[in-house]
């Protein structure tokens, strides 16, 4: 019997392969797909980087020269312009580089797959899982899956749902609850021949504001010559525009002078992809016999790339309480509780920064620029929202806001949206 089955290869499922596998717990790793396999997903934060020494990973990001990640820029939505932040200006504790990485996820996701292996997971891929078993009590006890058209039943001692946006659990348990906010769309694909500027900056990942409520720009270097750029918004902007989504991309790079200079001579080497269904919570992430990590527990609007972090963290906090369920024989929710709490904790500063970042996006610009508050918005986009009871800075930004809503004149009263914050 495993002790431990892990459904999904990505990087939620590999890290807390990892972790397993170096605690001397017993796992194996169920894919449903053959990697390499596409993923969009390609700009990491800086927290990451503790995951990856930890589980010795670091040693490949490096080898593989995946690009480097040194900051972040901001353009304004009608006129040309750019701030921007370097991550030198907040060393982070256990961290002895000053960059994170943009990556292939292709290339990327197989790596850190072929590593969980490497310290031992065993990892079968092609293999669909249709459900989760769960014997009368209520626990979890295996999985069913199908390999070439016949099923048959793994048991194991704990399950660990991985499977990214395909919520394997959250919709078999139906504790899948949509986001009543936010409601996304992006269109988006890969490009050489960009004019990114010179220097580090032109390898930073740059934001473009759109003058559409809530749309905004990715650029993301994937490697020296090619370039993922993608354009979100409400579901309902692109309904709306009546296009097809060559057409829809093409409109709104346009909108933005700083984009359509530095896309002015670019030329798409893969076909557009579209992604939905951006924002999601379970209402559990643990129960008897199991746990649900990375994008399989909860999903946030990518606006500061927080995916890979919140896979890593999650599979970290996860393995951890894993391990002591191990030590105690005791699979319980209450025995796993512990995990889902800490991590809600961290995706929700995560969330509320989002969700304050859209009210007022000047309010942005004006934080990052301020000498009181710019390290501590920094820290947030750095990915240090774990391991902390709360953000000050929030409660700063949500003061501003109030003050900005309470006035006739302000000069930002006018770009206020209609995001709630309460």
């Amino acid at each position: 019997m495993n002790d431990v089955i892990i459904i999904g290869g990505g990087p939620a499922g590999s890290v807390i392969g990892s972790y397993l596998s170096m605690a001397g717990i017993k796992n194996t790793i169920l894919e449903s797909a053959i990697h390499p396999r596409p993923h969009v997903g390609e700009s990491m934060v800086t927290a990451t980087t503790r995951v990856f020494k930890e589980i010795g990973f670091l040693e490949t990001m490096e080898r593989e020269g995946f690009v480097r990640k040194y900051g972040a820029g901001w353009h304004p939505p009608a006129r040309r312009g750019e701030f921007n932040i370097e991550f030198r200006e907040y060393p982070q504790e256990g961290i002895a580089q000053d960059y994170t990485y943009h990556v292939d996820r292709a290339k990327f996701d197989l790596l850190l797959l072929k590593h969980a292996e490497s310290l031992g997971s065993k990892v079968i891929q092609g293999v669909h899982v249709k459900q989760v078993l769960f014997n009368e009590d209520g626990y979890a006890y295996g999985v069913r899956v199908s390999v070439a058209g016949h099923e048959m039943d793994m048991p194991c001692k704990l399950v660990v749902d991985a499977t990214g946006r395909n919520t394997l659990l959250g919709n078999q348990l139906k504790v899948k609850k949509k986001d009543e906010i936010f409601n996304q769309y992006s269109v988006h694909a890969w490009f050489e021949g960009l004019d990114k500027g010179t220097g580090e900056v032109a390898d930073f990942i740059h934001i473009y504001f759109l003058p559409v409520e809530r749309g905004w720009v990715w650029r993301i270097p994937i490697t020296e010559t090619i370039t993922s750029v993608g354009v979100v918004v409400e579901r309902d902007v692109f309904k709306g525009a009546k296009m097809d989504v060559e057409a829809f991309f093409n409109h709104h790079v346009n909108i933005n002078p700083d984009l359509t200079n530095t896309m002015r001579n670019a030329r798409r080497i893969n076909d557009f992809k579209t992604e939905g269904d951006y924002s999601y919570t379970m209402t559990k992430f643990a129960g008897n016999g199991y746990v649900m990590i990375g994008d399989a527990a909860r999903f946030v609007d990518p606006i500061f790339s927080s995916g890979v972090s919140v896979a890593c963290y999650s599979a970290k906090f996860a393995a951890d309480r894993i391990k002591m369920a191990f030590e105690a024989n005791d699979f319980s929710e209450a025995m796993l509780k512990p995990y889902e709490t800490k991590l809600r904790r961290g995706v929700e500063i995560w969330y509320e920064f989002i969700r304050l970042y859209y009210k007022l996006l000047p309010l942005f610009t004006y934080f990052i620029e301020s000498k009181s508050h710019r390290l501590e918005v920094l820290r947030l986009l750095q990915g240090e929202v774990y391991e902390r009871g709360e953000a000050p800075v929030l409660a700063a930004m949500r003061k501003y806001i109030a003050a900005v809503e309470a006035s006739d004149n302000h000069m930002f009263k006018s770009q206020l949206t209609s995001m709630p914050i309460d």
